[in-house]
């Protein structure tokens, strides 16, 4: 007699006390399963790209993550590190005094502990249970720009604006000696371009808390009526 075939099992929770069939939730699998991820934080807060990191400062970053600074305390000596990043210890010393006063590194210890973490606003390695955790544990400040961020900021949007200062009267002279020819079109068109720019570069500044000069602040007035 033929054995009979039996197809394969479905199983499925349920809750013993109502007897109620209960949906099984999908594992939902990390990067590098197992290992946790890396978050990169955004929102609110400025981002890096706006903070004029050198590239030490960005090394240092690197070399923090591929250590586990993520998540946990890491001793970083600026004479043992600086080999490692192609820099001098005193680069190295600059570097992380940076991203302290930035807040994109935070000290663990004393001023002397040499051991550090990064900010888990920022940068988090692990499990969301353990990030929130860290979170309440540390308190991390927000990351705020510096001196350096915010005039780089400023000399940014001062050139911009003088580039669409410039380009609108290049197109003011085209229209009147060749009014409706294609140079005129495309100037108009060049002006309209930088004039959009010259705007995004002056709120960024603003959004930094660049204290902006007339000069700016009479460009954003003209540019909004």
């Amino acid at each position: 007699m033929a054995a009979t075939q039996r197809g394969a099992r479905r199983l499925e929770l349920v809750d013993l006390g109502t007897g109620e069939v209960v949906q099984r939730k999908q594992r939902v699998p990390h990067a590098f399963d197992g290992k946790g991820y890396t978050l990169e934080g955004h929102g609110v807060e400025v981002p890096n790209y706006r903070l004029n990191l050198s590239g030490t400062e960005w090394d240092v970053l690197d070399w923090m993550k591929q250590q586990g600074g993520c998540a946990n305390p890491i001793k970083l000596g600026p004479a043992e590190v600086a080999p490692l990043l192609c820099s001098t210890p005193n680069t190295i010393k600059a570097a992380v005094a940076r991203l302290l006063k930035l807040n994109l590194l935070l000290r663990i210890g004393g001023p002397r502990s040499g051991t550090y973490q990064l900010n888990p606003r920022r940068f988090w390695e692990g499990s969301g249970e353990d990030h929130v955790k860290a979170c309440r544990r540390m308190d991390p400040p927000a990351v705020v720009p510096d001196a350096k961020a915010l005039g780089t900021a400023l000399k940014a949007a001062q050139k911009a604006v003088s580039t669409a200062l410039e380009a609108s009267e290049a197109a003011d002279e085209a229209a009147e000696l060749a009014a409706g020819s294609k140079l005129a079109e495309k100037s108009r068109a060049t002006a309209r371009a930088t004039r959009e720019s010259a705007i995004l570069a002056v709120e960024t500044a603003a959004k930094l808390g660049v204290k902006l000069p007339v000069q700016l602040r009479r460009f954003l007035e003209e540019a909004a009526k």
